[in-house]
């Protein structure tokens, strides 16, 4: 066990050893017995580095220190900045509401670095435990920074999965396959031309996360299963195209090849799940789907958290993709589209909390629709990064 050896001494401890002075003349009697063959390997180290380094002049006077500190602790880094100033990540041992001195660290054997998730969202029961997991799938699905919301559903879901043995299930609402085609900087944009049966620009997005969704169930020692949905009511939105010439058999059809596609591409258990269905027939949706968007056009937003200038401001953020998926329709038109398409997303998000009694959703849609599928009820939802528009 180190002592926790204060800021103070830990400066005169660092100065003693840069400048070959004496250690037992700076740190106190009992400290120094129950230290010296730490302190002495630490002198030893920092002498040979400083021998490596010869005659240049070290950018920083603790450089050498956090060499040792980088090569014992691999959680610890920092960076040199232009003006020779020097930030570091040392905030990430804090513990019990302080941060150890950089003497403290360089002696013990181990150090309980917290993590960016844990560091950013204090307050999530056991976060913890699932932290570094969540970080290192977050990276390799290439998923977005989820909210405090998302983020605590999924760690309850996680310890639901790993307590009660529920699957935990990642529902999926995939947009169509639409044609599309690509910017001046590469970057692919919708045309809806035409509409075809593979996984199209979202489905991709979806199967490229699907080996770090795999190595995340490994990691936590649960089961992770997808469920892959399909817009199959964007074929009345689509043929509002007249150019699209595209039957209402034809579309639903080229939807249900489309999922069955993605979720054959998953290397996690995947299964494919029919909207309409789940409202008991087409017209159960419709019906639904209307008494909602007669909500949001009376001003009612559920429990999104939304007023009308956040709504309005989701609407600008959508305008782009909007004027190309309805060219034809005025603004007017296109509000009321985006409101049916909001109320889409609500009827969704109920749908998943009535079907799945233990899940997130793993969207690869805008995230600035998330508010809606939480409508009705708090939905976890987490954003695989899109690139297209």
């Amino acid at each position: 066990m180190i002592p926790d050896i204060d800021s103070r001494l830990s400066r005169n401890i660092l100065k003693s050893i840069s400048y070959g002075l004496p250690l037992a003349e700076v740190v106190p009697d009992h400290t120094y017995a129950q230290l010296e063959t730490r302190l002495g390997e630490l002198k030893r180290r920092y002498l040979e580095l400083r021998i490596s380094h010869g005659a240049r002049e070290l950018p920083f006077s603790n450089y050498l220190f956090y060499l040792i500190l980088q090569s014992r602790h691999q959680e610890f880094d920092f960076k040199l900045r232009q003006g020779n100033s020097v930030v570091t990540n040392i905030h990430r041992f804090k513990s019990k509401g302080r941060i150890p001195s950089l003497t403290t660290l360089l002696l013990a054997d181990a150090v309980n670095a917290k993590s960016e998730l844990e560091l950013k969202h204090p307050d999530i029961p056991q976060l913890d435990r699932h932290a570094r997991d969540i970080e290192r799938w977050l990276a390799a699905g290439n998923v977005m920074p989820p909210s405090e919301r998302a983020l605590r559903g999924l760690v309850e879901a996680l310890e639901r999965a790993a307590g009660e043995g529920r699957p935990l299930h990642l529902v999926s609402a995939v947009c169509p396959d639409y044609s599309h085609s690509s910017d001046a900087e590469g970057k692919p944009r919708y045309t809806f031309e035409r509409v075809g049966d593979q996984p199209g620009l979202a489905g991709a997005k979806l199967v490229s996360a699907g080996q770090a969704v795999a190595e995340l169930a490994r990691a936590r020692q649960v089961e992770i299963r997808h469920a892959i949905l399909g817009g199959e009511f964007e074929y009345l939105s689509f043929n509002r195209n007249p150019a699209t010439g595209e039957t209402r058999e034809g579309f639903l059809g080229k939807v249900e090849r489309q999922l069955e596609r993605i979720a054959g591409a998953l290397p996690c258990p995947a299964a494919t799940c029919s909207f309409f269905e789940m409202c008991g027939g087409e017209d159960g949706w419709h019906q639904a789907h209307g008494e909602i968007v007669q909500r949001l056009e009376q001003g009612d937003y559920g429990q999104t958290g939304l007023d009308y200038p956040a709504l309005e401001s989701i609407f600008l953020s959508r305008l782009p993709l909007y004027e190309k998926w309805f060219a034809s329709q005025s603004r007017e038109q296109i509000w009321a589209s985006f409101v049916s398409q909001a109320a889409e997303y609500a009827l969704m998000g109920k749908l998943f909390g009535e079907r799945f009694d233990n899940f997130v959703v793993l969207a690869v849609d805008h995230y600035r629709m998330e508010p809606f599928y939480s409508f009705f009820a708090t939905v976890p939802t987490l954003y695989i990064r899109t690139d297209y528009l």
